[in-house]
């Protein structure tokens, strides 16, 4: 079964990859040249700091976890930890800032059962934040009924379905504690893993969809400052990009989702801003992302040496 995963993941990713040069070969005439002015560099600068945002978000999601969990975490330090991790992403695998997180969490004394917990509850909420805003784009915005020859769920529908995967992790956890306990103790550090707090799922939900939001704000300030497009809102390009975003990530073996996304990004963006500009947004968008990893790992290395250097961290439990 894992082989059969690894060729899998290789066949899509190399599908994925083949439709977005076919692309940018067919459409390369079309991309709008960017006129590096004052305002592209303030665009380009305004959406890498965006991105920072976002990791910054991250960190403070992450420490509201680990309170449940009894840990809890400066939001200096959660940032740190979370900043210094993502660059890992990039390598091949798509698991290495997972692993990193962990290294660097038990570095700072949170045991290494909480910080897989944590992240697992992490990872459960994303998807099922990304599924769903993913999943209400393409039915809202693209005519699926005539592509797939099936009928889309009406409201009440969509929204029983949210509440569904929004309650996952709850139901994981709940799962985890009454079937496997002695698991559940050994993630825990020796206790149960605790249910997540109604606030905080409220927290990390609502800190996910601020993320996509952010990067639909990021293609909104590129299509119009970089490429000159006025066509597209908001709306429209989080809920496209949240598609393109969540399919990179669940994808295995796909470094930061590099070339799924970009591939349907183009699929996506492309009835709404034109193939040719929604290649262009694909390329800057990778741009600005890795830049913001960059810029948010330079500014966690500068947190550890300001931490060596005399300002201590502090991890504290108050579980009993």
């Amino acid at each position: 079964m894992q082989r059969l995963a690894k060729w899998a993941a290789v066949i899509i990713l190399s599908i994925t990859a083949f439709y977005f040069v076919a692309a940018a070969s067919k459409h390369f005439d079309s991309i709008p040249p960017i006129q590096w002015g004052a305002s592209a560099w303030l665009a380009m600068t305004a959406t890498v700091f965006c991105m920072f945002v976002n990791l910054v978000c991250g960190g403070l999601m992450w420490m509201a976890l680990l309170r449940d969990q009894g840990v809890r975490l400066p939001a200096a330090t959660a940032f740190r930890i979370v900043s210094m991790a993502q660059v890992a992403k990039y390598l091949p695998g798509n698991v290495g800032h997972l692993v990193g997180q962990i290294t660097l969490a038990s570095a700072a004394g949170v045991p290494v059962g909480v910080s897989i917990t944590t992240m697992l509850i992490s990872t459960l909420w994303l998807v099922a934040t990304g599924l769903s805003m993913g999943g209400a784009g393409l039915i809202l915005f693209l005519d699926t009924t005539a592509v797939l020859e099936v009928p889309m769920p009406n409201a009440p529908v969509m929204a029983a379905m949210g509440v569904a995967v929004a309650m996952s992790p709850w139901v994981a956890v709940w799962l985890l504690n009454r079937f496997l306990p002695k698991l559940s103790r050994k993630l825990g550090s020796g206790q149960r893993v605790a249910l997540p707090r109604f606030h905080t799922a409220v927290l990390v939900a609502v800190g996910f969809i601020f993320c996509f939001f952010v990067f639909g704000l990021m293609l909104k300030i590129q299509a119009t400052y970089l490429f000159g497009i006025s066509e597209g809102d908001i709306l429209t390009f989080t809920l496209m990009f949240t598609s393109a975003w969540i399919a990179g990530y669940l994808l295995p073996g796909a470094p930061g989702g590099l070339g799924v996304r970009e591939a349907l990004v183009v699929a996506l963006l492309g009835s709404v801003v034109g193939t040719g500009t929604a290649i262009g947004l694909s390329v800057t968008m990778r741009l600005a992302t890795v830049l913001g990893d960059g810029l948010a790992f330079l500014v966690g290395m500068g947190l550890k040496l300001f931490a060596s250097n005399g300002a201590a961290e502090r991890v504290t439990s108050h579980r009993t």
